[in-house]
C-alpha cells in the first residue's frame, strides 16, 4: 500500500521499501499545478526544538483577579477604529466574545484585552493584530496562505544587520502552506477562543503557545505516544500519570521577519502577521521544528522535498491542535507511475465519512489531485470542508473554503465533481464505523520501529 503526502508536490512513499528509524523511504515527486481545475460558487457569508522533559508548562495565576467585562471591552475598543468596533460589537451580539473554546478555557474577549494590554514582540502592532484577529474572526474565510513579497531595501538592511547574504528566494516565494492555512480557518471558524489564545501567544513575549493534549489524543498507548513525540522533536512535558502532555508551539526565528513584513508592507490578499506566526508554528511543528519561514522550506526525516508537510505530518499537527484523535483515509488508488488506477472506499463511502465528521461539529482537510488527459497525477490542493447542502433537485453539493483562491468567501463545489477528486482526508476516528476497513499507512513506520527495538533488545541480551 502506498501513502501519498500532499504538498506543493505529491510524495509517493512505498510501504514495501524497509523504513529504517531516521530514515526515509524512497520517493517519486510530482509537482503540484498552479491552477485550480475546480467549479466555484461563491456562498454568501449568511449561509454559512527537541525534545525538553524539564520543560514545564505555564499556568495562570488563579490569584489575580480577571478585570470586569466593561473594562476589556473599553480597553479593546480604544485600540480599534469605527470599523473595527463595529465588527466587535457583531462578535459581541453573536455570543462568539464569551466563547471559551480555548484548551486552557480563556474566552475571545480575555484573549483580545491580553493583546490590547500586554506587550508584544518588537516590530508588531496590539492595534493591527487585534484589527487582524478580529477580521479573521468576523470572516474566517479571510484567512489566506499567500506570503507577502520582501521589499528590496528590508532585504539589505536584514542582510547588513545580520552580515550574512540575504536568500534570493526569500523575495517572492510561492507559499506551500495550504495545510496548515486550512487548520488556522478551522481554528477561528470552530474554535475561536483557540485561535485568539494561539494570536495573542505567538505575538506575545513568550513567542509560543502551549497546548494540553492527553495521550490518547495523538496515538493508541503510551509507546506510541512517545515515539511521535521523540520522533517530532516536539518540545513538550509529560505527566507523573502518563496521560497528560503539555507541548509547546512556537515559529522558527525568521518568522519574526516575516510577521514584521506583513505589519509594514501588507498588500492586498496577502497573509496578515497573524496569519504568518500561526502558520510558521504549525509548520514548524508538522516539520520537527526544522521550518525556515523566510525561504518557506524545510527538512526533516518524514519528508524529503523541501516544502509543506506529508500526511503523516499534517496528522500529528491537526492530532494536536485540536485534541482529537485522527485518521489519514487514502481515498484513491494510484500505481507506481502516479496513475488513478481505482478508488479505496465508494464515493457513497467517502461521502458517509465527510459527512459524519460534519455531523460530530469537526471540519474536514482533504486534499485533492489534478489529473491530466490519461488520468495521472500532475499536482493537488488542499481544501477544508466545512459543509453540505442538496439544492431543489437533490443535487449534494460541499460548503468549501480555499486559502488560495483569493475569495473571502467559502465557496460550493458538487459532490458529484468533487469526490472522484479526494486523494485522502483527515476524518475523526469517532466518525469511522467498525465496518470501515481503513489503514493508518504510517503505522509501518512504528511496527518497522518496535521490531528494530526488540531486535536491539534480543543482541543486548546476547
Amino acid at each position: 500500500m502506498l501513502e501519498i503526502s500532499q504538498t506543493n508536490n505529491i510524495q509517493r512513499i512505498y510501504s514495501n521499501k524497509a523504513v529504517k528509524q531516521n530514515q526515509p523511504a524512497a520517493v517519486e515527486n510530482f509537482s503540484f499545478a498552479a491552477s485550480n481545475p475546480i467549479n466555484l460558487t461563491k456562498v454568501s457569508s449568511e449561509n454559512l526544538k527537541a525534545y525538553n522533559p524539564s520543560f514545564t508548562a505555564k499556568t495562570q495565576d488563579s490569584a489575580i483577579e480577571k478585570p470586569s467585562r466593561n473594562l476589556q471591552l473599553r480597553t479593546i475598543k480604544s485600540k480599534l477604529d469605527k470599523t473595527d468596533i463595529k465588527l466587535l460589537e457583531d462578535l459581541e451580539a453573536k455570543g462568539i466574545l464569551d466563547d471559551n473554546s480555548s484548551n486552557d478555557g480563556s474566552t475571545v474577549l480575555d484573549n483580545l484585552y491580553l493583546i490590547a494590554t500586554e506587550p508584544r514582540i518588537r516590530g508588531l502592532s496590539d492595534k493591527l493584530i487585534l484589527k487582524e484577529v478580529i477580521k479573521a474572526l468576523s470572516n474566517p474565510a479571510s484567512i489566506t496562505q499567500k506570503f507577502g513579497d520582501i521589499p528590496v531595501n528590508v532585504a539589505q538592511e536584514i542582510q547588513q544587520e545580520t552580515g550574512t547574504p540575504f536568500p534570493e528566494q526569500a523575495l517572492n516565494v510561492i507559499s506551500s502552506s495550504c495545510v496548515v492555512a486550512s487548520m488556522e480557518f478551522n481554528l477561528a471558524s470552530r474554535k475561536p477562543a483557540e485561535f485568539v489564545r494561539f494570536a495573542q501567544g505567538l505575538s506575545g513575549r513568550d513567542y509560543s503557545v502551549v497546548k494540553n493534549i492527553k495521550m490518547s489524543d495523538i496515538a493508541q498507548g503510551t509507546a506510541e505516544c512517545l515515539w511521535k513525540l521523540r520522533e517530532f522533536n516536539t518540545n513538550c512535558e509529560i505527566s507523573n500519570n502518563w496521560e497528560d502532555v503539555s507541548i509547546k508551539l512556537q515559529p522558527d526565528r525568521n518568522a519574526i521577519v516575516r510577521a514584521r513584513v506583513q505589519t509594514s508592507y501588507k498588500d492586498p490578499n496577502e497573509r496578515s502577521c497573524i496569519d504568518v506566526l500561526i502558520q510558521s508554528a504549525l509548520l514548524n511543528l508538522g516539520s520537527q521544528n526544522t521550518y525556515d519561514a523566510l525561504t518557506d522550506e524545510r527538512t526533516g526525516k518524514f519528508n524529503p522535498d523541501k516544502s509543506g508537510l506529508t500526511d503523516f505530518e499534517k496528522t500529528f499537527v491537526e492530532e494536536v491542535v485540536f485534541n482529537t484523535p485522527k485518521i489519514s483515509v487514502v481515498y484513491q488508488s494510484l500505481d507506481e507511475n502516479g496513475y488513478l488506477t481505482g478508488y479505496n472506499c465508494t464515493p457513497e463511502e467517502t461521502k458517509q465519512h465527510i459527512l459524519k465528521s460534519l455531523e460530530l461539529g469537526h471540519n474536514v482537510i482533504i486534499g485533492y489531485t489534478h489529473m491530466d488527459a490519461d488520468n495521472k497525477v500532475d499536482g493537488g490542493h488542499e481544501i477544508t470542508i466545512t459543509g453540505y447542502e442538496q439544492d431543489a433537485n437533490g443535487n449534494g453539493f460541499f460548503i468549501c473554503n480555499d486559502t488560495d483562491d483569493n475569495i473571502d468567501q467559502l465557496v460550493k463545489i458538487s459532490e458529484e465533481q468533487l469526490l472522484p477528486l479526494i486523494h485522502h482526508a483527515g476524518i475523526p476516528k469517532d466518525a469511522l464505523s467498525e465496518n470501515d476497513v481503513v489503514v493508518e499507512s504510517w503505522r509501518e513506520i512504528i511496527e518497522n520501529f518496535q521490531r528494530e527495538i526488540k531486535s536491539d533488545n534480543k543482541e543486548d541480551l546476547n
